[in-house]
């Protein structure tokens, strides 16, 4: 569905936003765009996130249909978690803009500086 009005469009992009400013939402996708991971393994690969945010995080992506979790039964049951189709396609286009995306360091007082963990800033190139 196209939005063809400004309201539409622009509620389109704030609920984009609202998926995927969440903290740690990005990583997963980013992660889960090379294989299926556990949840163990998801969390050692991530550097920083905890066990309960990583959770939220993927509980918000697979109702929002860009991840789905599988069980299998054995024991102990082994869940995976890996991207759906649609999560897929979505992650290709980040993947296409994140190439577009240089990091530079930053200068003192820099406006582009949007957060106290990185001292790089993001360009488009």
């Amino acid at each position: 569905m196209e939005p063809t009005d400004v309201s539409d469009w622009q509620e389109s992009w704030h609920q984009l936003r609202e998926i995927l400013g969440s903290k740690w939402a990005f990583h997963v996708l980013r992660l889960l765009s090379d294989r299926q991971y556990g949840f163990n393994e998801m969390q050692r690969s991530i550097d920083g996130v905890t066990a309960t945010m990583l959770s939220r995080r993927l509980k918000e992506l697979q109702c929002h249909g860009f991840v789905e979790k599988r069980v299998e039964p054995t024991t102990p049951p082994t869940t995976a978690y890996e991207l759906t189709e649609s999560g897929d396609a979505f992650v290709e286009l980040l993947e296409e803009m994140e190439g577009m995306i240089g990091l530079a360091e930053c200068s003192d007082g820099s406006e582009c500086a949007t957060t106290d963990e990185s001292s790089k800033c993001a360009t488009v190139q």
